[in-house]
Formats: structure tokens, sequence, C-alpha cells
């Protein structure tokens, strides 16, 4: 009798965590949507362009400018592009990339149920279109076991971990090619969408002391972190990077022995909705493909004192 009534509390705690993880999931994912609903509301139709990339393709954009009307957003006077509307890119220094879509799209489940919870994918971008990242994809020859018990201390050969993009990839029409198993999936783009975040009210200062963190890592070749919440000394996963990169930044004698709260208003492992729903983040643009045209929601330039 007492193995059964273990048994029975036993998957009774189950249940109830398992329809708690799933209503705080759900209750995030609806925030999330209703933010980038609201977003893309304030938005005007702006004008249609082709844009040109180096290679010679083309792309068709339209612009949706959307009117700064909190404080925080009228007290950042950087524009959204590395250079001008005119050119491929977007992206400040300190600009998180963001998108919730997975990256295995073709694992049936697995996909809905990454996306749904934890997100694809966090990025940094490093002020010259390139973005320091925490990528886990390791080569057929690398054990993960193996990356788990590295002290990450800058020796190893391993290919996952704390990476610099050689490209703004982000907004790349042909970041992949059609033999590519995710390209049934996303086309060419990294992402049919995604959104970009800033940190609300940071001055220059807190922006290179965030980038001083990453860049730190990166020469470190700091491993990626397969264990999420445990072993945390120098490794990463992608949302956690940004994190305790922001957690520097702000206050850089912060303790980065502790798992980080910044940007992460539950405290818990850092998703994607994490990142987005935080009280000191806000959306500064949203991408989206939408009937063969490229759409970019951003917040305006105009009555800016600096574009830089």
């Amino acid at each position: 009798m007492k193995v059964k009534k273990i048994r029975k509390r036993f998957f009774l705690i189950v249940l109830i965590l398992s329809v708690s993880i799933f209503l705080q999931g759900l209750n995030q994912n609806i925030k999330v949507n209703q933010l980038i609903r609201d977003f893309k509301e304030r938005g005007i139709e702006g004008e249609t362009v082709t844009i040109y990339f180096d290679n010679g393709m083309e792309e068709i954009r339209m612009y949706h400018p959307v009117e700064r009307i909190n404080e925080y957003e009228k007290a950042d006077t950087r524009s959204l592009f590395y250079t001008t509307k005119d050119e491929p890119f977007i992206g400040k220094k300190g600009d998180i990339f963001v998108t919730q879509e997975s990256p295995f799209p073709n694992i049936f489940g697995f996909h809905q149920l990454m996306s749904f919870f934890v997100g694809g994918h966090a990025a940094l971008n490093n002020g010259n279109n390139q973005f320091i990242e925490a990528v886990g994809f390791p080569k057929d020859d690398e054990s993960i076991f193996d990356i788990i018990k590295d002290p990450s201390d800058g020796t190893h050969d391993y290919s996952v971990g704390v990476r610099q993009s050689s490209t703004n990839y982000w907004m790349l029409p042909y970041f992949r090619g059609e033999n590519d198993f995710s390209y049934p999936y996303y086309g060419s783009y990294y992402r049919e969408k995604f959104v970009v975040l800033r940190v609300k009210n940071i001055d220059e200062e807190k922006l290179d002391q965030t980038m001083s963190y990453a860049n730190e890592h990166l020469e470190n070749r700091s491993l990626y972190n397969f264990l999420f919440i445990m072993d945390t000394k120098n490794k990463f996963y992608c949302t956690d990077f940004i994190s305790r990169s922001y957690r520097y930044g702000l206050s850089k004698n912060s303790s980065d022995k502790n798992y980080p709260k910044t940007l992460n208003d539950n405290g818990f492992v850092t998703t994607v909705n994490d990142l987005i729903l935080s009280k000191d983040t806000y959306i500064t643009a949203y991408v989206e493909n939408t009937d063969g045209i490229r759409h970019i929601y951003y917040l305006e330039d105009e009555g800016l004192t600096s574009n830089e």
C-alpha cells in the first residue's frame, strides 16, 4: 500500500508540475504575441523598396516606421539601421536578436515544444554587423559528455560555445541552400520572423561593459552549457549568454557564480520569451516575411538627435 501511495503522490506531483509549466508557457506566449501585435499596430505602411546585396541578390522590403511613444523609446537616440535604410542591414551595438522558432523544424513535436517553451536562438550584435553568440551544435566527432566535463578554460578545441558570426546572417536572403534540412520550413532565410530588443535607458558605458564581457568569453572560447543551470562557470547557452553579458554591463561588480536574473524576471532558465517580456527590455524592431516581401517594423528615426 505504501508503494502505491508513493507512486500516486509522485504522479500527482509530476502532473501538477507539468500543468504549471504548460500554463506558464501559454501565458508567456500570449503576452509575447500581444506585444508583437501592439508593436505592429503602431506601425504605418511605409515605402516599398528594393534592396541589393553584395552578391547581386535583390530583396523587396516594406518599411513600417513605428512612432516612439514611451519615454525609454524617446530617450534612445540610436537608429535601428547599421548604416542607412537604403543598405541591407539592421542592428546596432548591444541589440538583441531573438527568434521563437526552434532550429529543429524537421523534428515534429520537439520543434513545437522547444518553440513554445524555450525559443530558437538569441544573439548579441557587436556593433560591426556581426553577432557574438553561444552556439551548441557539436561536430559529429565531438562528444557532449566530453564537452560537459571540460573546464572551459580556453584550452579546448571544440566547435561549440561563444562564437562570433562572420556576417549579419539574420538579414541575408541567401543564408541557406535548398539542400539544407531546414529549407522546406524556413526557406533561404535564417528565420522567417524575428524580434530585435534593446535594454531600456542604457548608456554607452554600460553597453561597452556588456560587450567587454561578451568579448572576454569570445576570446576565452567559453563552451556551450548543456547543463543549463549547473556548471555555469565560463559556460553558456544562447539566452543565458545575453542575460549574463548584460548583468555585467549593468553592474560589473556583480557575481558571475549565481544564476542570473538580468533580463529574466522569473529568475529561472532564461528563455527567448523571458528576454522579450523582461521589464528591462523593449522591442525596437520586428521582421517578418509575407507574400515574398520582407516587412520591417521599426522605431522611427524621425526626430532623433543622433544616428549612431
